[in-house]
C-alpha cells in the first residue's frame, strides 16, 4: 500500500469515527434534554436524578442547578459551531464573536454553577472531587484558548480549543456510559463515581493519543516526501 493510500485510509477511517461519535453524543444530548421535562417544575417521583433531593433541592444549590443546565446545552451547541467554523477564513468574524460569547459563559455561568451543584454530587466525595476537577480543568483549558487566540498562535489555540471541547461534552460521555449500565442492569454508586472520573478523563486521554498519532504520521510522509531523506 503506497502512501497515498495509506493517508487516505486513515482519512476515511477518521471521517466514519467522527461520524459514530458525532451519533452518540447528539443521542447523549437529546436523552439528557429529555430529562428536562421533570425539572420545569421539579418532579421528584418521576426524575431519578431529583428523587434522592427532595429535601435538598432549595436555596442556592436549586437556583446552580438551573443556571447549568441552560447553560450546559448552549456551551454544547456553540462549542460544536466553533470547532466546524476554526481555521475557515470565511467565518473568522463569527468565529471570533461566538469565542467571546463561549468564554463568558462557561467562565461567568456554567463553571461557577458547576463548582455549586459538584459538591452535593450523587454517590459522595470521590463523585464531587471528579466534578470539581473537570471544573478547574475545564476552567484552565478555556482560559489557555483564549490567550493563545489573542496571541495569534494558531496551531497552540486549536489543540486547546479541541481539549477544552472534549472537557466540555464529557456529560454526553457521562449519559452514555450511565446509559449502558442501566441496560445492562450494572449500574451503582462504585460505578458513578468511577464515571464522575472516566467520563472526561478517557476521552481526553484518547484525543492525545490520536494526536501524537496523526502527529507522527504527517512526520513520516514529510520525511518520505522530502528529497534530502533520501
Amino acid at each position: 500500500m503506497t502512501t497515498v493510500e495509506q493517508s487516505t485510509r486513515s482519512r476515511n477511517l477518521g471521517r466514519i469515527a467522527m461520524v459514530a461519535m458525532a451519533v452518540l453524543l447528539v443521542k447523549g444530548l437529546i436523552g439528557i434534554l429529555m430529562e428536562y421535562r421533570w425539572y420545569f417544575p421539579a418532579d421528584y417521583d418521576a426524575s431519578a436524578f431529583l428523587s434522592g433531593r427532595r429535601y435538598t433541592f432549595f436555596g442556592t444549590y436549586r437556583t446552580a442547578f438551573y443556571v447549568h443546565i441552560l447553560s450546559g446545552p448552549i456551551v454544547v451547541v456553540l462549542g460544536t459551531l466553533l470547532m466546524l467554523s476554526g481555521g475557515r477564513k470565511r467565518f473568522a468574524k463569527q468565529h471570533r464573536r461566538l469565542g467571546k460569547s463561549l468564554l463568558v459563559i462557561i467562565i461567568a455561568v456554567m463553571l461557577p454553577s458547576g463548582l455549586i451543584i459538584a459538591r452535593m454530587a450523587y454517590a459522595g466525595p470521590i463523585a464531587a472531587v471528579g466534578f470539581v476537577f473537570l471544573t478547574v480543568a475545564t476552567a484552565v483549558g478555556v482560559s489557555v484558548t483564549a490567550y493563545y487566540a489573542r496571541a495569534r498562535k494558531f496551531q497552540l489555540h486549536q489543540r486547546w480549543a479541541s481539549r477544552s471541547f472534549v472537557l466540555l461534552i464529557s456529560p454526553l460521555v457521562l449519559r452514555l456510559i450511565s446509559g449502558v449500565a442501566i441496560v445492562t442492569q450494572t449500574e451503582s454508586e462504585a460505578l458513578y463515581r468511577a464515571n464522575a472520573w472516566v467520563s472526561w478523563l478517557i476521552p481526553l486521554a484518547i484525543y492525545e493519543m490520536v494526536w501524537r498519532w496523526k502527529r507522527g504520521g504527517s512526520k513520516k510522509v514529510a520525511n518520505r516526501s522530502d528529497p534530502r531523506q533520501t
